[in-house]
């Protein structure tokens, strides 16, 4: 048998093999290796560019620590390497032989990716102390995010990623969540094992339309694929898509929040085909159950907090409408008696002055009978708006005291300040200009005010009820000022 026969017999063999000459550089593989590294056909029968590693791919071993070497020196091979042919990688559970012909020596590794896994499913204590750490690394994480608020959420899905990728030694792992109507799915959290790339920021609005043999088994609870490569020819768009991406196995699992389907959870391998253990599917499917309770709790939360927010608004909006009033925008006169008792209140505690103003429109009835209610309501809005601009004071309340009469509250301001801020009102009142067909005023609107003011109101003050400063009084003072002005002709302001 010459070296040519014994190719062909090594090419065919349904094995798993790599095969080299002693004295030769040139390294072959069989037929069964190709299939299980997923190799290109066009690879087969023609001298591969192999290299070894450790089996975390972490170190790239010399020349004489390869198998081949080892074999050689003629040491048993028994253990787990890195393989890396064409940018193609697989961790492999490697023997040796070297087998001696008429035509030389030859050395022949036969590579299992099965061998360690099957020992170790196969030992009972190895399951059973994997199990239990997986259950505690559950629990960790389960406590975080049932504790967790909402800008913590990010974060604590992003150490469940990266915990379970590295408990479960794969390359990446990642969540996707799918639009309301389901259309689209963008990847919001992914992790990535040390040189592996990320895919995160391409995978954004994705077309679900566009993966529909994804979509069918993921719609049902799962997707598992041990190897891309078989993915049929009608979803021929999507391995593409997928080995584009370098993957080789794909686990993925539906979540479930808010009583429809979230997105999912999924796994990678890389470089290699895997085919996915049964305690692999378990733990992914834990993980996503997890997820799922805490997006469904998030999401109950949120309406909670929406229902209390709108309950909120409401509650202002109605409290609005009860102290607004409606045709000027100002306070009306149920604001304006809560604040004006409460004023007094706080002026009496801090012995501070408090002023009050009753404005009335000059012959408002004349007005509305001359020109219609619909100008004589507009006059009232401008009015309003006018009285708002002029006083400046934080603490001043602008009130529609009823009809054609507006109030004005003053904490903390004296009777020199209260005489000049109403000089500037009836200034800023004949500054608009509103015509008045029946005023004696040049034929513009005008109008008279009534004030009143106590001056560092002390504690001890009152009336005979015992209220210690009697907003009744106050407006009742206000309003004998307001008849003074009036019988002084209008236009005017009088204490």
């Amino acid at each position: 048998m010459n070296t040519e026969d014994l190719l062909s017999i090594l090419y065919q063999m349904p094995a798993s093999i790599l095969f080299k000459k002693v004295g030769e550089e040139s390294v072959y593989a069989s037929e069964g290796f190709v299939e299980l590294f997923s190799l290109p056909g066009n690879l087969a029968e023609k001298p591969l560019a192999v290299s070894f590693s450790t089996i975390d791919f972490k170190v790239k071993l010399a020349t004489n620590q390869s198998p081949f070497e080892l074999c050689r020196k003629g040491e048993k091979v028994t253990d787990w390497f890195g393989i890396e042919i064409d940018h193609y990688t697989l961790s492999c559970f490697v023997q040796s032989k070297k087998i001696a012909t008429p035509e030389g020596t030859w050395l022949v590794l036969l590579v299992n990716t099965d061998s360690h896994q099957k020992a170790e499913i196969n030992s009972t204590d190895a399951h059973v102390n994997k199990h239990i750490t997986f259950n505690q690394l559950l629990s960790q994480f389960s406590s975080k995010l049932i504790n967790a608020d909402v800008h913590e959420l990010d974060d604590i899905i992003d150490q469940s990623l990266a915990a379970f990728g590295e408990f479960c030694n794969v390359d990446r792992c990642y969540l996707f969540e799918f639009s309301d109507d389901e259309t689209y799915m963008s990847n919001t959290h992914e992790w990535v094992a040390p040189e592996v790339p990320p895919f995160i920021d391409e995978l954004q609005n994705l077309p679900t339309q566009n993966m529909p043999f994804f979509m069918s088994h993921i719609s049902n609870g799962i997707f598992k694929v041990d190897n891309v490569a078989s993915i049929p020819d009608v979803a021929a768009s999507e391995r593409v898509l997928f080995q584009g991406q370098r993957i080789f196995s794909m686990l993925c699992v539906r979540i479930m929040a808010g009583g429809k389907r979230y997105g999912f959870i999924g796994c990678d391998i890389i470089g290699h085909p895997y085919s996915w253990k049964p305690h692999d599917v378990e733990y992914l499917t834990r993980i996503g159950e997890m997820l799922g309770n805490t997006l469904q709790n998030l999401y109950n939360r949120k309406s909670l907090q929406k229902m209390h927010i709108e309950l909120l608004s409401a509650n202002k909006q109605l409290e609005r409408l009860a102290n607004i009033d409606g045709l000027t925008g100002i306070a009306n006169r149920r604001l304006f008696d809560s604040t004006l008792a409460a004023d007094l209140v706080r002026c009496r505690e801090f012995e501070q002055p408090i002023s009050l103003m009753l404005i009335d429109v000059d012959y408002f009835k004349l007005y509305n009978d001359s020109h219609g209610h619909v100008a004589g309501d507009n006059v009232l809005k401008k009015l309003a708006d006018t009285l708002v601009l002029t006083c400046l004071g934080n603490d001043d309340l602008v009130a529609r005291y009823g009809g054609e009469e507006f109030a004005i509250i003053l904490p903390n301001t004296s009777c020199d300040a209260l005489e000049s801020i109403a000089q500037r009102i009836l200034g800023s009142v004949e500054s608009l200009a509103i015509y008045h067909r029946a005023s004696p005023f040049q034929q513009k609107l005008t109008v008279s005010i009534g004030m009143v003011c106590l001056n560092n109101v002390p504690s001890g003050d009152g009336d005979r009820s015992g209220d210690p400063v009697s907003a009744t009084r106050l407006v009742d003072s206000a309003d004998k000022a307001l008849y003074r002005a009036k019988q002084n002709g209008r236009n005017c302001a009088e204490f």
